[in-house]
């Protein structure tokens, strides 16, 4: 499915073959143009190829291939239509499995989809179409009227019992049973029944009236919640939102903001971002700026539960963040267990874009500041690796614009673990493998010539073939057979190359077949590169003969850089082939820096006493010097610890500030990344510091996430203990952790104030006071991302039960809350009363009388709450209808009367009882 599986993480196990050639292609749009998204292929474990194809309308079909030969198997004709949209969306089809076998689902036309059984075979089962919102005569009876309003908007995605889970749009009213002109989210089991909600319920905000356009539901790791995002059609603002995934009643929601402004986020329909969840059960999903930020956007992160906002990335705009385990990055030194892979452009002509359009891994959990003139200075996620784009940009090279370079221009990569590399395609026409373990292009095939081409995924095989798409073509890609061509460089690193150094490139050419004969022949080593526009092929040594292991090299230091040339050259190493082995070639991208840098590092005052703060200051120049000034990132470090990662200012030169060093001497590191002209340098301070506390070891393992352990179920309002652990979420050992815990939770009720743990454990008391499942949620005051969330708590009313399951409309469980409405404050001198009268009145009864007795005669405040008509929106049973509540002093008359319910979700005020009032309702809309 979209982005590899239901969470999105783009990871792929198998290891991918060699980028050496392309194996197969097919076409996949019958009537290809610039602005459009396509959906990911699909690939079963028995090597079958499913893709949709683009006919001429605005219609699908699904084509089906041997995975490793592109055999063609069958073609499945449907009767989708596209909704209303701008760029073409997307059709994404999906599999899953369960006790029918292997299922292969597909969009149909009035927000149908269609199944086929044993899609591996030829001759594979039958199309069955079934219907979310009704039956399927009901829907036949009906077709033109549905087929007109109802659009299957998004990817389908599937869990592990079978369930498929997909957003729909509406244009129009849509008929009954429907009767809306809300779009939603659908659940359809594998028997075929269906459920919804739609969007302004799940929001629990009746303005949001639309899903988005391409974004694929997400599924939690326990798949228990389901992930999707419902905007306003108007200002585009919008939620991401966490539903149940059983009976998709909403049971999470946060308003989606700028995090430099908190302004309503822009969620577009033309973009493909969908909610990614991580290991660690954090969601990730990218928006885009308001006002904008030259097209970046944002990446944003959250709790599973949706309550805790955490650093945001900074590039959000039509892509969905890829997981990368911290291991294939074997020079990261940092806290996390996983780090992003985020598409990182920076559009020439938009805003304070440069044209340094660039791929990026990013750590969550580590910070640096933006270097954006329009960010503000806003703290984000930490650039860990970066590539810029090899290809100069037709469209955007220029005076203004002289270093920018043709867009990695996807929607999801591949990411795989086993080769240590991220598979991504550019506009340029190629695809690349970026290793991460030696920071390098190291491997790169020709697609086509270079055509604009948004916005693509790629995947694996299980076989490890690679797939990618690039101008309306599906390509197959991987090695030789018998034979193994091989490429690389002495000095891979992109960050480190200047002109005029010298280096080797290595071709290895090894028999992978069933014989032991070395291969002979020889290496020819070509250099393509570009003078501003113009390409530049250039033969480094031809026809190299292979040594006895198989083996030629050329060594050089002719690679051009500076001037036009922006120093990115593609090496190709042609073997001959013998008369036992195939020809074949290996390409490679090695980066030349046309200058060298110096980075020098000062500190004030030095020495400095303990607490006492001290300024360090790296300086980046030119060597030899020049006018043109170095940009980019420098990293602060103590050893391995990262203490901080600045821009460098217009004069090169980044400054952070620390009070936290103790007692001694700091070998304090500042290391420059490099950028399109100058390579990485890196210079080190001694600073001393005298007096103040010495330091204290590190326990060990380190916390580096919560552990909360509560009861399964609870009483309302029935106190109970809980247990925080620390614990090192690299090996789950305990920790002797002692920091101060902040407690939120999904329930309205009483938890403990902020709390610090001893010996990395604490136990603490709560009650919660809303019935239905809910969690608690501990974290560090200090660390956001020192957090962790209890197992669900399913919160047992003696007034109420949970709402059933929706059928065929999921609505969400009621959250009442008595938080005061603004502007309306009790006085200051009033007496806070905090009492509770129960009754139960039954459907049919007339009259229930609840009483209490006042005393004093000071002010006093009361909350007064019924259960009204309006919360059967919210699934409570048998809330009374045309309701009177009644307040009655002395002597027995009313001194307050309120009859009916005039506006829903209802946030009631205190009031004073020394001023009688008629009761109002205030509603205040909440974006937490």
């Amino acid at each position: 499915m979209f982005a590899g599986n239901a969470q999105h993480t783009a990871i792929f196990e198998p290891a991918a073959r060699p980028l050496n050639r392309i194996l197969w292609s097919t076409t996949i749009d019958l009537n290809p143009g610039a602005f459009a998204h396509y959906g990911s292929p699909l690939i079963t474990a028995a090597n079958t190829l499913i893709t949709p194809v683009k006919t001429a309308t605005d219609g699908f079909r699904v084509d089906a291939f041997d995975a490793i030969s592109g055999a063609a198997k069958y073609t499945l004709t449907t009767d989708y239509v596209l909704p209303n949209h701008g760029w073409i969306p997307v059709y994404n089809p999906c599999l899953t499995t369960g006790s029918f076998g292997t299922r292969l689902y597909y969009p149909g036309r009035g927000g149908t989809i269609y199944y086929i059984d044993n899609p591996d075979a030829v001759a594979h089962g039958a199309p069955v179409q079934q219907v979310f919102y009704t039956t399927l005569a009901n829907y036949l009876a009906n077709a033109a009227a549905y087929n007109g309003t109802i659009f299957i908007n998004t990817p389908l995605t599937a869990d592990s019992n079978g369930n498929v889970f997909f957003g729909f749009r509406v244009q129009g009213t849509a008929p009954a049973p429907l009767s809306t002109t809300q779009s939603g989210f659908a659940r359809i089991n594998p028997n075929g029944n269906g459920s919804y909600v739609l969007t302004g319920t799940a929001a629990a905000d009746a303005t949001m009236n639309r899903n988005s356009h391409n974004s694929a539901p997400a599924l939690s790791n326990d798949q228990t919640t389901l992930y999707v995002v419902a905007r306003n059609n108007i200002s585009d603002e919008g939620y991401l939102i966490g539903l149940d995934s059983t009976t998709l009643a909403p049971k999470h929601r946060v308003f989606l903001t700028d995090p430099r402004n908190d302004q309503g986020a822009i969620i577009s329909d033309e973009s493909t971002a969908s909610p990614t969840v991580a290991p660690d059960n954090d969601v990730y999903i990218g928006i885009l700026g308001n006002p904008g930020n030259g097209s970046r956007g944002f990446l944003l992160r959250f709790s599973g539960d949706l309550t805790i906002e955490k650093t945001p990335g900074g590039f959000g705009w039509d892509y969905t963040a890829a997981i990368v385990p911290a291991s294939m990055v074997p020079s990261y030194p940092g806290p996390s267990s996983y780090l992003l892979f985020a598409k990182y452009n920076s559009y020439a002509g938009f805003g304070d874009g440069d044209g340094v359009n660039r791929i990026a891994v990013l750590d969550p959990n580590t910070t640096q500041i933006d270097p954006h003139n329009s960010a503000g200075g806003l703290i984000e996620m930490r650039e860990v690796l970066s590539a810029i784009g090899p290809t100069p940009d037709e469209n955007s090279l220029s005076i203004e614009f002289p270093y920018a370079v043709r867009e990695w221009c996807i929607n999801t990569a591949a990411v795989n673990p086993s080769t240590n590399s991220i598979y991504v395609p550019s506009e340029d026409g190629h695809i690349y493998s970026w290793n991460l373990a030696t920071n390098s292009l190291s491997q790169a095939v020709e697609l086509n010539k270079g055509l604009g081409q948004p916005y693509v995924p790629t995947i694996i095989g299980p076989s490890g073939i690679v797939y990618t798409l690039n101008g309306g073509t599906l390509f197959a890609l991987g090695g030789y057979d018998g034979v193994a061509v091989a490429l690389v460089s002495s000095v891979p690193d992109l960050r480190t190359v200047v002109v005029g150094q010298s280096l080797t490139f290595t071709a290895t050419i090894t028999n992978t077949g069933p014989t032991g004969v070395i291969p002979t022949g020889t290496v020819t080593f070509q250099d393509l590169t570009y003078n501003e526009l113009t390409p530049v092929t250039t033969t480094l040594a031809s026809n190299v003969p292979l040594n006895g292991s198989g083996v030629a090299t050329v060594t050089t230091s002719s690679l051009t850089a500076g001037g036009g040339f922006l120093g990115n050259h593609r090496i190709t190493a042609i073997y001959s082939g013998d008369g036992m082995f195939s020809p074949g070639t290996a390409s490679l991208v090695q980066k030349v820096h046309a200058r060298a840098s110096n980075t020098t590092l000062t500190s004030s005052p030095n020495p400095s006493t303990g607490g006492q703060p001290v300024t360090f200051t790296a300086t980046v120049a030119s060597v030899p010097p020049g006018s043109i000034v170095p940009t980019g990132m420098v990293t602060f470090l103590e050893g391995s610890t990262v203490l901080a990662q600045v821009p460098l200012n217009t004069s090169s030169a980044a400054s952070f500030t620390t009070s936290n060093l103790f007692a001694g001497d700091h070998t304090i590191t500042a290391s420059y990344y490099s950028d399109t002209t100058f390579a990485s340098s890196s210079g080190t301070r001694l600073q001393t510091v005298v007096g103040g506390p010495t330091p204290t070891p590190s326990p060990t393992p380190i916390a580096t996430r919560f552990e909360v352990i509560a009861p399964p179920a609870v009483g309302i309002f029935q106190g109970f203990n809980f247990t925080v652990r620390a614990v090192d979420q690299f090996n789950n050992t305990a920790t002797n952790y002692n920091g101060t815990v902040h407690f939120t939770s999904t329930s309205q009720g009483l938890l403990p104030p902020d709390s610090t743990l001893t010996n990395g454990t604490g136990t603490f008391s709560a009650n919660l006071q809303t019935a239905g499942t809910h969690t608690i949620t501990a974290t560090d005051t200090l660390n956001a991302s020192l957090t962790g969330t209890s197992n669900n708590i399913l919160v047992i009313s003696d007034i109420v039960t949970p709402p059933p399951s929706p059928t065929p409309t999921a609505t969400p469980t009621p959250t009442p809350t008595a938080t005061p409405t603004p502007g309306v404050t009790p006085p200051p001198a009033a007496q806070a009363l905090n009492l509770s009268t129960r009754m139960r009145v039954q459907t049919g009864d007339n009259v229930g009388i609840g009483g209490f007795i006042i005393t004093g005669s000071a002010p006093k405040h009361l909350l007064l709450r019924a259960i009204g008509p309006s919360l059967t929106q919210f699934g409570v049973p048998d809330a009374l209808a045309d309701t009177v509540l009644e307040l009655h002093g002395p002597g027995g008359f009313a001194t307050v009367t309120t009859i009916g319910e005039t506006t829903p979700c209802r946030r009631p005020p205190f009031w004073p009882l020394a001023s009688p009032r008629p009761i109002t309702w205030n509603r205040r809309l909440i974006r937490p």
